[in-house]
């Protein structure tokens, strides 16, 4: 059953990934059509007919997308109670992906924005045009954004345990030791309901502690879990030497679950 709970999650992240990368270059499709097709067709009416005509267009050329996303990618309920194995094999980890089903609007529209760094101009005829320079302008545009929303898609926000710590990548990516956190009381990971914290002692020569915050509803699995996971590690240093492996996994789901 843990094993194919855990199967479950890897393939239905993968798909949800790709379906998202799909309805973005269709985003993104629907935006040129947009630009090239609707828009010269606005030119030749008075103002408000064409504002409404182009607003039209463009607001179906994102909906359409969306849609199909929420369609055909519904959120698991409950949420995974699992973690996934890492595909690195020297370094050893149990991973919470990135969750396709909350980035996948963001990315979706991302492509679809990306629409908005075509060089183009007005041509004589009354279409639409891009010069040879608007070329090399539209190229990078287009290409610095799909690299934002492809980051955001296969390496956005995610959590990794591994023997020696944890391993929290949001925008910035921080390693806490095990050691450092605190564990007794409210300095334990605290489950709330958008993050789970963590209360983490700075290292010599410094003093005090600071927060760690995780967004849990950026990541695939179950936050009560993930919480429970962390707690887990912390109370029970004997175990950490085998994160990374499967049985190691399956005990972990185990114990949880008799909680």
């Amino acid at each position: 059953m843990t094993r194919h709970v855990r199967e479950d999650l890897t393939t239905g992240v993968s798909n949800v990934q790709a379906t998202a990368l799909l309805l973005g270059l269709g985003a993104f499709a629907l935006r040129v059509i947009v630009e090239f097709g609707v828009e010269p067709m606005s030119w030749r009416l008075s103002v408000v007919p064409a504002f409404v005509v182009y607003a039209t267009g463009a607001v179906t050329a994102l909906a359409v997308p969306l849609l199909a996303f929420a369609r055909l990618c519904p959120r698991p309920r409950p949420a995974p109670r699992t973690l996934l194995l890492g595909a690195d094999r020297g370094r050893p980890a149990f991973v919470t992906p990135t969750s396709p089903w909350m980035v996948g609007p963001f990315v979706i529209m991302l492509m679809f924005l990306a629409g908005n760094g075509l060089a183009t101009d007005r041509a004589p005829d009354g279409g639409v045009s891009i010069s040879a320079g608007g070329w090399a302008r539209t190229v990078l545009i287009v290409a610095v954004i799909f690299t934002v929303a492809g980051w955001t898609l296969f390496r956005g926000p995610r959590v990794e345990l591994r023997p020696g710590g944890l391993i929290v990548r949001t925008v910035r990516t921080r390693f806490v030791h095990w050691e450092s956190i605190l564990a007794s009381g409210p300095p334990a990971p605290m489950e709330k309901p958008r993050q789970i914290s963590l209360l983490v002692r700075r290292q010599p020569p410094d003093y005090g502690a600071y927060v760690v915050r995780i967004l849990h509803r950026w990541l695939a699995v179950d936050a009560a879990f993930l919480a429970g996971a962390l707690r887990h590690y912390v109370d029970n240093p004997q175990h950490r030497a085998e994160i990374g492996m499967r049985q190691e996994l399956d005990r972990l789901i185990t114990a949880l679950d008799l909680q």
